[in-house]
């Protein structure tokens, strides 16, 4: 993390900001003589919390924009990490005026704040695929690392460790299922949703199932998958299909993927599962 902070003297917008506050603090104190790079270091933990976040942000996409373009990859631990990084900021922006305002917000409006969590989302999900990180606090620590590093106060530091959490654990419910599914041999494909549908709100797995395509909504728990579909029909939504993953949160632990025993042991579960939601869809089951 200190390489990771020591590189923002290096990126032209941080430097004008260190260039202006350090010409203002001037004229209060005399300049205390020291490498420059070690003062911007310093200083970034006295900046204000909005220019503080701007310039992690900014730190992060600079050193994973000058990575990838030395090495044409997106792919190694570390620009995975700068990736997250570089979207932890807008993120925490985005998501506490959802979770404000957007049960209020107009259709346009909640769809632009959706864009940075899922950046965000993408950006966790890509560590978990690579396996780069098997427990889910020390992701949740590096989120939080970051919000501290941003000079944000004590509730936003534990609002933003909820909200990963909330997040990752509804993450790796769906991993766990999309890994159930594609073991299967009546499974013939599955994708979870585009980017078009996520900005819609849309958050489903389209799974091919003995030839039929249906999309269902990963739920960590049978009464959450139960709430769901029942709101879904109060409004007429005959098509949604929200589903119970199988698995709790004493089957996870810490962890975020499971082993494959415990994965094989759920297929017999989804086949019944996938039954009934094509049989709700008008299909018969063959």
């Amino acid at each position: 993390m200190n390489d990771l902070l020591y590189a923002v003297t290096k990126t032209p917008e941080y430097q004008k900001t260190i260039n202006e506050v350090k010409s203002q603090r001037a004229e209060r104190q005399p300049a205390q003589e020291s490498n420059t790079e070690e003062w911007g270091v310093h200083l970034i933990e006295s900046l204000p919390s909005v220019l503080r976040g701007k310039a992690v942000a900014i730190m992060a996409a600079q050193a994973l924009s000058e990575r990838v373009g030395r090495t044409h990859k997106y792919e190694s631990d570390q620009t995975r990490q700068l990736a997250l990084m570089a979207a932890i900021p807008n993120w925490l922006l985005a998501q506490r005026q959802l979770d404000k305002y957007g049960k209020t917000m107009e259709r346009c409006e909640k769809k632009k704040l959706l864009g940075p969590v899922i950046t965000f989302n993408h950006a966790l999900r890509k560590i978990i695929d690579a396996e780069q990180c098997s427990g889910m606090q020390q992701l949740i620590n590096f989120v939080t690392d970051i919000v501290l590093m941003m000079g944000e106060s004590k509730e936003v530091v534990q609002y933003a460790e909820n909200a990963a959490q909330i997040i990752l654990i509804g993450m790796r419910q769906e991993i766990a299922a999309e890994s159930v599914l594609s073991s299967m041999q009546e499974v013939y494909g599955i994708r979870g949703a585009n980017d078009e549908e996520e900005l819609d709100g849309i958050d489903i797995i389209v799974v091919t199932y003995k030839g039929i395509e249906v999309g269902i909504d990963i739920k960590s728990s049978q009464t959450a998958a139960d709430k769901a579909n029942k709101i879904a029909r109060e409004h007429g939504d005959t098509e949604y299909m929200a589903v119970w993953s199988g698995f709790t949160g004493r089957d996870f632990g810490n962890k975020l993927i499971l082993e494959n025993w415990q994965l094989r042991n759920k297929q017999g579960y989804y086949r019944s599962v996938m039954d009934v939601v094509i049989q709700q869809a008008g299909h018969n089951v063959a």
